[in-house]
């Protein structure tokens, strides 16, 4: 580790190193989830529902793997925006004493214990935690890795994840069955269990979703926000609408993916169908190809 560069610019260089890294995980292993899920899909409608379900704890697993990465990800976004401060620390004792409040302890001890066994993938992490303990010692390295001292308990929770519980397992196989429109048995149970409030709230979504159609322009209205969904890809809708909500993609903590509204906005949100809102899009630039091409003729008559 060369001494002639400034501490402050070796540790600045690592995080941005790191964040892009980590972003780049993220999407692969999105990626590769998404394979899964159709995988699984693929499964269920082969009735393997066994092996569907040993396939599904294995996507749990990659799936908190992720949620490891975005929060190591905002760790160094921290760190990374408060660098002069964490320059001026002398050592662990000024560490502890002054820098709980402000979230710098916290996300140097989740960035060291996370380094190296948990984050494989990333090979700057190691890189950062060498930095670290530049700064702060060996012994602190130690006491964090072996004692797990100071890093918060989501974090080793998502390092260490337990065997995924069976009700969650079962809510992922059928938010996939329903997804992918494939028959599992215990879809069937779990629909007829649904009470009479999530019926109702399921009615009202539904009849405030506005489809766009050939015939019904998706220019501006008086409606400020439009909700669309995460996985799909939407043409000139951030230019028509000044807001632009995305459903909440599925984590291990919340497989479903309900946009939760609250009543008092609910008439200002405007739902978006994606497949319409494409159609629309591509009719729409066919006669605006049209129209351009009846000038150019229209010039070389001329």
């Amino acid at each position: 580790m060369s001494m002639n560069v400034p501490f402050t610019v070796r540790l600045k260089t690592c995080l941005r190193m790191c964040v892009q890294r980590l972003r780049y995980a993220q999407e692969k292993q999105q990626a590769l989830a998404k394979q899964d899920r159709r995988h699984v899909a693929t499964l269920l409608s082969q009735n393997k529902e066994q092996m569907a379900y040993f396939r599904v704890e294995s996507l749990i697993t990659n799936d908190i793997h992720v949620e490891l990465l975005e929060i190591l990800e905002l760790y160094c976004e921290l760190l990374l925006a408060r660098i002069n401060i964490v320059n001026s620390i002398d050592n662990e004792l000024d560490l502890v004493s002054n820098h709980i409040e402000d979230g710098i302890n916290e996300a140097v001890r989740a960035l060291v214990y996370s380094s190296v066994l948990y984050v494989p993938e990333v090979k700057e992490m190691a890189q950062l935690r060498d930095l670290i303990m530049f700064k702060f010692g060996k012994e602190f390295i130690l006491g964090v890795q072996d004692d797990k001292t100071g890093v918060p308990e989501k974090v080793v929770k998502k390092c260490i994840p337990d065997l995924p519980p069976e009700p969650l397992v079962v809510m992922y196989l059928q938010e996939i069955a329903k997804t992918y429109e494939v028959p599992y048995t215990k879809l069937l149970e779990s629909d007829s269990d649904v009470n009479e409030n999530e019926k109702v709230e399921e009615d009202e979504y539904e009849s405030s979703i506005t489809p766009c159609t050939e015939n019904q322009s998706c220019s501006p209205d008086d409606k400020p926000i439009v909700a669309i969904d995460p996985d799909a890809s939407y043409e000139n809708v951030n230019e028509q609408h000044p807001i632009t909500v995305k459903k909440p993609r599925m984590t291990s903590d919340d497989p479903k993916k309900n946009l939760k509204i609250s009543k008092d906005i609910k008439d200002e949100i405007k739902f978006v169908h994606p497949t319409a809102t494409k159609n629309t899009a591509k009719h729409k630039t066919t006669e605006t190809d049209i129209d351009d091409l009846k000038k150019r003729f229209a010039a070389l008559r001329r």
